[in-house]
């Protein structure tokens, strides 16, 4: 469950602040209704009324009615089950004075019971500081009822409080506490049953926690609080004599025996207790030794002055005296208030103690077979048991477990994230405001075992929540890019279809994600069922990248969803538009692009003309004109960005015309982002220069024109554009695509490269493109001088300057080859910018080969 945003918040203030006789019961409801919905839709409710009480404490114009409804909606979600939790949340951002909670209750006109409710109800808070206000103000509650310190405190008056905390859900679990508060008064009479400090000497220490009873209250009223007083006694008791309890089984029958009859839950709040204090008592609190002093034993003191617990000698007593303890029952009723693990140490006492008692497996279904109502407690045994070595605790019976064939070899441990029920029962957890408590509990399956609580989370019966979505977002992207987990997503495919979707549409943002996902529809054949299924702005980026290569496919399936969702579905394909225009517009300006980012960029800018087509011709069945007005600007949009190349504008070429550019600019596109090889590129390229299509011929002389122009950009390229580059330039010379001045430019800009120094960018390009037209160099014996005239390329491409000297060598010193050096002016400097020399040389070589007419 999602934490409701601040326009919620705004939205409950404003109802609030404009109420009035007429539409005061109306927003009663609605606030009412909020607060049912969730533990969320309580706390927002909650910091609302906090809100607006404090601000307009003691502000005389602030009307009647409106904190009359303040109060009331306060009242409603004071009998929520998850008060406590959620009044501790509302508060968790506010600075909390000693007035504070004196202010609130005086503002909202609060009874005595529910000052001293919302004073217990702080004992839920994480926070120290606080939750010692809630006792203070809950204790000064009661010294108020007895401002007199000779008059007791009134029977009626706790009596009431009392009625209050057990019949308010939101309250009752608090009883235990506010019974320790009443013990600390002097009580008039006690229709419930509490612990009395004893002040005569001659009466027996454990007499002081016995239940007493005065009235004539009803008859099954005063069961309840009589039971609670007992499970309490017991537990206290057992800890204040401390360790030495255990001593031995006489001695600690002795003192069991004072609670006869023992029962199941008395011995579960007992066995709390001792875990709790597995460590630390110390010898202050072992006062047993004093304790059978007392009645004359013995043995010496000495004798009992033990450092820890003798669980076999506590488990032994316990089976002696109550044999027909049920110790599942004992298990069961670990939900009660106070029950915590504090550590591991805590933990492995608790499983002794039950291993010691019972030879059966644990009952997986006391802690994790539902919420309980202590939350903390149930969170603080799951946060261990998770942990626990599988010899200290094991989910492995757990009757509801995740099945799934592929992962039965990588079963080890405890097997606790094969449980569903532990899954169940945490996502609810984390749903009731425990998610920062829960969250701690995933690290490890998320680091060791993604696969398995990815596959738990999809089978759990719980509606889509926090934590899910958690495990949603870090898992899924991750398994969904390893090509090996095919079978994994088929199988999350078909175990739980909503959840898979939800997880393709979250992780789609990542192109690798998406790339996948199309993967994945095709090979499961799910691809028209993801699309139906998923959110227009998804489906149309789905649908454009699974269709790239059948635009026919991708016509009709725009058409037949304009069809079915008309306005909708335009507005999302607008989007979808600017966002190609803007992405084609941003990636050119930072340079070529990456894959697979470039794919992805690419298939959607060469998509735009067919929606732009589409949508067009539908214009007319649209009800306003607004969303044709955006078409056009979108389409506006798309036609400026076409005259660019590679991110910059490029002057159109002499006889071109915009469409020649555009489609010079899909080709370059297309080669950098590897949807063609160079092969095909050289391929297309030779067939446009002797075409008779003016068309072709136009976009062959562009393309040359701009990758000649586009050289002085080429130091700023990423590493594997420029190869495909290099190879490029280097494919036009070797296949005599570049004759004349172009191929007198592309020499040129192949020896400026290369004189560049080793570690650049440039040079890296020379001897890639030199590579490609080894073959022909000989052709050019001056050209091949000036290369061996380069001295760091000899140490580092050897191969290359030994085979230019070799075939040199094959070349009779009598031929006499046409200087052509002239050609290529060198630039002092050394810029990399291609220049081409003084054209009065060109009449020397006039007369000389069909090469050197080529080159001139």
């Amino acid at each position: 469950m999602i934490p409701f945003n601040s326009a919620v918040a705004d939205e409950v203030r404003s109802l609030v602040q404009g109420a009035d006789d007429s539409t005061v019961d109306s927003i009663y409801r609605e606030l009412c209704q909020l607060a049912d919905c969730s533990p969320d839709g309580c706390i927002l409710l909650l910091q609302v009324c906090l809100d607006e009480v404090l601000l307009n404490a003691g502000v005389a114009k602030y009307s009647q009615l409106k904190q009359d409804l303040l109060s009331t909606v306060f009242r409603y979600c004071l009998d929520k089950p998850y008060f406590s939790t959620c009044f501790c949340e509302a508060l968790r951002t506010l600075s909390v004075s000693d007035v504070f909670l004196e202010t609130l209750s005086n503002e909202l006109d609060l009874s005595r019971a529910e000052r001293v409710g919302i004073g217990l109800a702080l004992s839920d808070a994480e926070n120290i500081g606080l939750n010692l206000k809630g006792q203070r103000f809950s204790i000064a509650q009661i010294e108020e009822l007895c401002k007199n310190p000779a008059q007791s405190i009134s029977n009626d008056q706790i009596h009431d409080i009392v009625v209050f905390l057990h019949q308010t859900d939101g309250l009752s679990k608090h009883m235990d506490s506010f019974t320790n508060i009443i013990s600390l008064f002097k009580v008039k009479e006690m229709p419930f049953h509490v612990p009395v400090l004893v002040q005569d000497s001659n009466v027996r220490p454990a007499s002081s926690h016995m239940e007493m009873y005065i009235g004539s209250f009803d008859d099954d009223f005063d069961s309840l609080l009589s039971e609670i007083g007992k499970e309490i006694s017991m537990a206290d008791i057992i800890t204040e004599l401390g360790y030495g309890c255990t001593a031995d089984i006489a001695h600690c029958k002795d003192t069991l025996s004072l609670f006869e009859p023992l029962d199941d839950l008395g011995i579960s709040k007992l066995l709390g207790a001792v875990v709790t204090t597995a460590a630390g008592l110390g010898e202050a609190h072992n006062t047993y030794s004093t304790f059978i002093s007392a009645f004359g034993n013995s043995q010496t003191n000495d004798s009992f002055q033990s450092t820890a617990w003798d669980i076999n000698v506590l488990v032994d007593s316990i089976n002696e005296i109550a044999p027909q303890t049920n110790w599942t029952s004992v298990m069961e009723n670990l939900d009660h208030e106070g029950f915590s693990i504090p550590d591991e140490g805590a933990f492995r006492l608790l499983m002794s103690i039950y291993s010691r008692a019972c030879k059966d497996p644990f009952p997986l279904h006391a802690i994790c077979g539902s919420l309980w109502k202590n939350l903390e407690g149930q969170l603080s045994f799951l946060k261990h048991a998770v942990a626990a070595p599988a010899d200290t605790f094991t989910f492995k019976h757990s009757s509801r477990k995740l099945v799934f064939p592929d992962l039965a070899n990588h079963i080890q441990g405890n097997q606790a994230w094969y449980c569903l029920d532990l899954l169940e029962v945490l996502c609810q957890l984390a749903d009731l405001g425990y998610a920062t408590l829960a969250r701690p509990l995933l690290d490890y399956p998320l680091s060791h075992c993604p696969d398995v609580l990815l596959l738990g989370v999809s089978q759990i019966n719980t509606a889509y929540n926090l934590l899910q979505y958690e495990v949603l977002s870090c898992v899924f992207p991750a398994l969904l890019k390893d090509t090996k987990n095919s079978s994994l997503m088929n199988y999350l495919w078909h175990l739980n279809p909503s959840l898979t979707l939800r997880g393709f549409v979250d992780a789609h943002s990542d192109i690798i994600c998406l790339l996948r996902t199309v993967d994945i529809c095709q090979d499961l054949k799910i691809l028209s069922a993801v699309l139906d299924s998923t959110p227009l702005a998804f489906s149309i980026k789905l649908a454009t990248v699974s269709f790239r290569n059948d635009h026919s496919n991708l016509e009709k399936w725009i058409t037949e969803k304009f069809s079915a969702h008309r306005e909708a579905f335009i507005e999302e394909c607008v989007k979808f538009l600017k966002e190609s225009v803007v992405n084609t517009t941003h990636a050119a300006a930072e340079g070529v692009i990456q894959q697979p980012q470039a794919t992805i960029t690419n298939i959607c800018w060469e998509s735009c003309p067919l929606f732009i087509k589409v949508l067009q011709s539908h214009s007319g069945q649209l009800l306003t004109n607004q969303l044709v007005d955006e078409l056009n600007r979108v389409e506006a949009a798309y036609e400026s960005r076409t005259q660019s190349s590679l991110g910059r504008d490029i002057p159109t070429s002499e006889g071109g015309s915009d469409d020649i550019e555009t489609q010079a600019n899909i080709y370059f596109h297309q080669m950098f982002s590897e949807q063609i090889s160079i092969d095909a590129m050289i391929q297309m390229l030779a067939r446009f220069k002797e075409s008779t299509n003016k068309r072709e011929l136009a976009i062959f002389n562009c393309m040359i024109s701009n990758l000649f122009e586009e050289y002085k950009f080429f130091p700023k390229y990423p590493d594997t554009q420029l190869k495909l580059a290099a190879v490029l330039m280097g494919s036009l010379i070797k296949h005599q695509l570049v004759a004349h001045l172009g191929l007198g430019v592309a020499l040129r800009s192949v020896l400026d490269a290369l004189r560049k120094s080793i570690d650049s960018k440039m040079f890296m390009f020379g001897t890639t493109a030199l590579e490609q037209f080894m073959d022909r160099v000989i052709e050019w014996p001056q050209y091949c001088n000036h290369i061996l005239q380069i001295s760091h390329l000899r140490g580092t491409h050897a191969e290359l300057v030994s085979a230019i000297e070799q075939a040199l060598a094959k070349i009779s010193s009598s031929q006499n080859e046409p200087n052509i050096g002239n050609i290529f002016s060198v630039d002092p400097h050394g810029s990399g910018s291609p220049s081409i020399g003084n054209t009065e040389v060109y009449p020397h070589c006039i007369s000389r080969s069909k090469v050197t007419l080529e080159i001139l």
